[in-house]
């Protein structure tokens, strides 16, 4: 390799670094073979960014440069490598796996191309301290993902894992700045901060935004964000799913937590959000008698091992959190209105 090869190679290799620090998606495009004449060489690299720009070497035919802008591009957006084939007769260099197009500059070289797509590892925001959004931190852990917690308690990492980033403010503002581009929200405070975590979601421009919560606290809590972000609730209400996760038979933290991380998965994979959770239904086999549903978020409860309990009109209900016990204390009627059949026994 030539001096000023290593020197082109060496401007691509900075570039790539300050792409990856800004969480930007990006294609790189590798010379792999070439017939003369052309002026690129075997092993020279070029970047090329979501938006078509190219920086680097991979010759100087215009032609070949629109090709591998577009080609670069569509790479990014599906995530596929390619290996591309420019000649002046595409019949010549077209074989499985490689995608042919013609030279149409004057020269008559031949290039190939090997495009490849990097992604770096979205933000995942987590936005509450709550059981099921401490079990989603951990499980989390195990995907190519850089999970945020905000904790507003500032309770800490505790059983969180080490590269778990833990911050206690939940200034929408301060949320976004946390995260990159395009990044994955889920609001699981249980009344905490909902409302600041969608509304960071949605000032993210978010990839997706879950919120767990009863359909009564949904509708309030985007109605909130809505007045912050000064849009119409539709807006708002069309960027949130709610309740957050696949539809599985989820009650346990742990459970929820995995069903929506399923849904996490499912929306990186390009695809549609699934169905929402069932959560706070009877567990196959379980015994319902043993069991309550909190009525602000629909978690399934243990009466004997409730985090808050509160007497209203001759009920007891059972809560996951005191934000949820909170919520309910300051308005019933929002939460009863929905499902009375969320009564503890």
């Amino acid at each position: 390799m030539t001096r000023d090869e290593t020197r082109r190679n060496a401007s691509t290799d900075k570039l790539e670094r300050t792409l990856a620090e800004r969480g930007e998606a990006y294609a790189r495009v590798t010379v792999v073979r070439r017939e003369p004449p052309v002026s690129a060489n075997v092993g020279d690299r070029a970047v090329v960014t979501r938006d078509g720009n190219i920086e680097g070497w991979i010759g100087g035919m215009s032609c070949a440069q629109s090709i591998v802008a577009d080609e670069a591009t569509a790479a990014v957006d599906d995530g596929e490598p390619r290996l591309l084939g420019i000649a002046p007769d595409p019949n010549g260099v077209d074989r499985p796996g490689l995608s042919a197009f013609p030279m149409t500059c004057h020269s008559e070289g031949v290039l190939e191309l090997f495009v490849e797509p990097v992604t770096p590892a979205p933000d995942l925001l987590v936005v509450g301290g709550s059981p099921v959004a401490r079990s989603l931190a951990r499980l989390a852990a195990e995907l190519d993902v850089d999970v945020t917690l905000v904790d507003a308690d500032g309770e800490g990492e505790g059983d969180l894992p080490a590269e778990t980033n833990v911050e206690t403010t939940t200034d929408p503002a301060d949320l976004v700045a946390c995260v990159g581009p395009e990044p994955l929200v889920v609001v699981a405070s249980m009344g905490e901060c909902d409302a600041r975590g969608v509304t960071a979601g949605v000032r993210a421009d978010a990839a997706y935004v879950g919120l767990v919560a009863s359909d009564a606290r949904s509708s309030e809590v985007i109605e909130r964000a809505a007045r912050v972000l000064e849009t119409d609730a539709d807006t708002v209400r069309s960027a949130v799913t709610n309740p957050a996760g696949v539809d599985v038979a989820a009650h346990t933290p742990a459970e929820i937590a995995a069903s929506i991380l399923a849904e996490i998965v499912d929306v990186r994979g390009g695809h549609e959000t699934a169905a929402a959770t069932t959560v706070g239904g009877p567990s196959a086999g379980g015994d319902e008698a043993d069991e309550a549903t909190d009525p602000v978020c629909g978690m399934t409860v243990d009466p004997a091992d409730a985090a808050a309990s509160v007497d209203h009109d001759g009920e007891t209900y059972h809560f996951c959190c005191g934000g949820c016990a909170e919520s309910f204390r300051t308005d019933p009627a929002a939460y009863l209105a929905d499902d009375e059949s969320t009564v503890a026994p």
